[in-house]
């Protein structure tokens, strides 16, 4: 998929880009971005579940012509629709920082309040505060976004700018990233309208990411998973191996996965799931902005990907 980014950086001046997004790239994305907790293997079953249930909405004939598909009339369902185009619109926000403001990690947003100052409170008088969507790391600043995703048009750019300076933790900038037209050519505005001179925060980024990458570290658990050590861009990862067998090990009290369709495509498609080499300090110890982003070169073959934060993910025939 080819996204049509108007992007407005911090000078006020406009870019027209076009980001190459895989569906590899958009599933990475849409099962982590604004994850409130760490991935870990006991949610595989929650994220293959997300990425089965919204799979009329990413039909690889229209994908791969700009845009997301949708239900056939008798499954259309307006409610899930618009869950779908908030998803999407968040997983592009995502992608979309990585590629141009080169993060290295980013985080829900509330999250990452839990874990800055815990009794900021979420709610006033029981209705929830507004604040953006996601917190991003790059290697010498810290920014907000506000993430959207619309059917057709894109809304009021003001509002949405507004949110993204919303918000219990101090940024250098904020961004308003809003994906519409989703159904008929996807194109993203990208905005940047604030900055603000923030001393780096090292210490809330490396308690951000110990929880992100020791919860991916239980991956290399080999007495649930296979994995490898591999060689990509000449830096060292670990591939470990996706099938229904460690289902049967991780839910011994489920009723049998192994009969349900879906998991027989896990065996077509053999997906692995790449970490970092350095995981396991990134587990323990978090990390620092000395931590360069993994700048992937895009794979023809579109059977990899692997993002900023060095996660990734390969699937084979």
């Amino acid at each position: 998929m080819n996204i049509a980014v108007e992007y407005i950086d911090q000078s006020g001046t406009t870019h027209n880009q076009t980001h190459k997004l895989t569906r590899l790239a958009f599933a990475k994305h849409l099962a982590v971005a604004g994850q409130g907790y760490a991935p870990k293997p006991q949610k595989l079953i929650r994220t293959l579940a997300m990425f089965f249930h919204y799979n009329y909405y990413t039909q690889r004939q229209a994908f791969y012509n700009d845009r997301f598909s949708q239900p056939p009339i008798q499954l259309s369902d307006p409610t899930e629709k618009g869950q779908f185009s908030n998803l999407a619109g968040k997983a592009i926000a995502d992608f979309l920082s990585k590629r141009i403001d080169q993060s290295i990690y980013t985080v829900n947003y509330e999250a990452a309040m839990r874990v800055h100052n815990p009794i900021i409170p979420l709610s006033v008088n029981g209705r929830q505060v507004r604040r953006p969507d996601l917190l991003a790391y790059t290697s010498n600043s810290r920014f907000a976004i506000e993430a959207k995703g619309f059917s057709s048009g894109f809304g009021n750019m003001n509002n949405h700018k507004n949110q993204s300076q919303t918000g219990g933790i101090r940024v250098n900038f904020t961004i308003a990233s809003v994906s519409y037209d989703l159904y008929n050519q996807v194109k993203c505005k990208y905005h940047d309208p604030f900055n603000d001179n923030v001393p780096y925060d090292n210490e809330l980024l490396r308690r951000l990411t110990r929880q992100y990458y020791s919860g991916l570290s239980e991956f290399l658990n080999e007495k649930y998973f296979n994995y490898s050590v591999t060689e990509i861009q000449g830096e060292k990862f670990y591939e470990i191996e996706l099938s229904y067998k460690p289902f049967e090990k991780l839910f011994p009290d489920e009723f049998p996965f192994s009969h349900f369709w879906h998991l027989e495509i896990l065996e077509y498609y053999r997906p692995r799931i790449i970490l970092p080499f350095a995981i396991r300090d990134y587990a323990e110890n978090g990390i620092t902005n000395e931590v360069r982003p993994f700048i992937f070169e895009t794979n023809k073959e579109q059977d990899i990907y692997i993002d900023n934060d060095r996660i990734g993910l390969r699937i084979r025939r």
